[in-house]
């Protein structure tokens, strides 16, 4: 193992959820390693969740083959530890999670306590739900499956006068915030210039751009994110500092949409032509729309947008 391929293998990286489900080890049990036997010493993010590397896992899996085939607890991490000083580690991957735990349910998504949390104002409640999902889900997972869908929701309760704009302003910050940190502790980027994430000149609703950013960042890819209302001409002054392979221009409202059919004019002397996607809601909603914009439509869903770029910024690391 070099040294960049040993780096990554001790970056800790995954949360307490997908630590239980690749090892089988009930998160009590995680727990209780820890706190007794300081096994595995693992690190905490800015919000004090566990986070595990891929070697914490390898050495998880070992200790639990052992105490499965009648070791007691305590010899079994002594004796990883062992291996480990001798260098002679087993490396398993992150990737095939035990037969046990890939048949274990898992809990359903709370999003609608999390919803009622934020328009009752109760932020210490909404940290607490966020972390008992964090402990069964990715970043990704709840980007898509949570806050998207409470983004909508929240959007919907202001739009139908249930709630005040202060309400929408207190519940759309807090997720914003979740969104905004999830894209700055992903995993060690790529060696390439940031994909640049803007919203079209008079666009403020970023919610799916934050969800973007965050996909991407956790997938390794570096991004830029500018967010709500940039003016072309910024933009593009912008982007012939930090020549981005990618720049993604997101619009919600035919207006907004109709700000971007300028961009031509002031990215043409970006250094090394880079992909210009766009997507919105207006675009689904619109195709004509869509087919008049200049530019490579990235799709009508997260997902599609995401595949797109992902293959595209592939080749540019070749």
């Amino acid at each position: 193992m070099n040294e960049e391929e040993k780096s990554a293998f001790e970056e800790p990286l995954f949360n307490i959820g997908v630590v239980t489900r690749v090892t089988g080890l009930p998160i009590a049990t995680l727990h209780a390693w820890e706190r007794r036997y300081d096994f595995p010493h693992s690190a905490r993010t800015a919000g004090g969740h566990r986070l595990y590397s891929e070697k914490d896992i390898a050495r998880l899996r070992w200790v639990k083959t052992q105490v499965d085939s009648g070791l007691q607890t305590r010899q079994a991490i002594q004796a990883v530890q062992r291996l480990e000083n001798q260098g002679r580690l087993p490396i398993g991957t992150v990737q095939e999670p035990s037969q046990a735990a890939a048949e274990q349910p898992l809990p359903p998504l709370g999003r609608e306590h999390l919803l009622e949390a934020l328009l009752h104002h109760d932020l210490e409640g909404a940290d607490r739900i966020m972390g008992e999902m964090l402990a069964f889900y990715t970043p990704e997972d709840m980007s898509l499956q949570v806050i998207g869908p409470t983004l909508a929701d929240i959007g919907e309760a202001w739009a139908s006068g249930q709630i005040t704009v202060a309400d929408e302003h207190l519940a759309t910050g807090y997720l914003r915030h979740r969104l905004l940190m999830w894209m700055v502790t992903g995993p060690r980027p790529y060696a390439i210039t940031p994909t640049v994430l803007v919203c079209a000149p008079g666009e403020w609703h970023e919610g799916s751009l934050l969800m973007l950013g965050v996909l991407l960042r956790r997938q390794g890819w570096p991004v830029a994110y500018l967010g709500q209302s940039v003016p072309l001409s910024d933009l593009g002054a912008f982007t012939q500092v930090i020549h981005p392979p990618a720049i993604v221009l997101v619009a919600m409202s035919a207006e907004t949409a109709q700000a971007l059919a300028a961009w031509p004019k002031y990215l043409a002397q970006a250094a090394g032509k880079p992909l210009v996607g766009f997507g919105g809601r207006v675009f689904v909603n619109n195709p004509d729309l869509q087919r008049s914009l200049p530019g490579t439509y990235l799709g009508s869903t997260l997902q599609e947008g995401l595949s797109q770029l992902t293959g595209f910024l592939k080749t540019q690391l070749q």
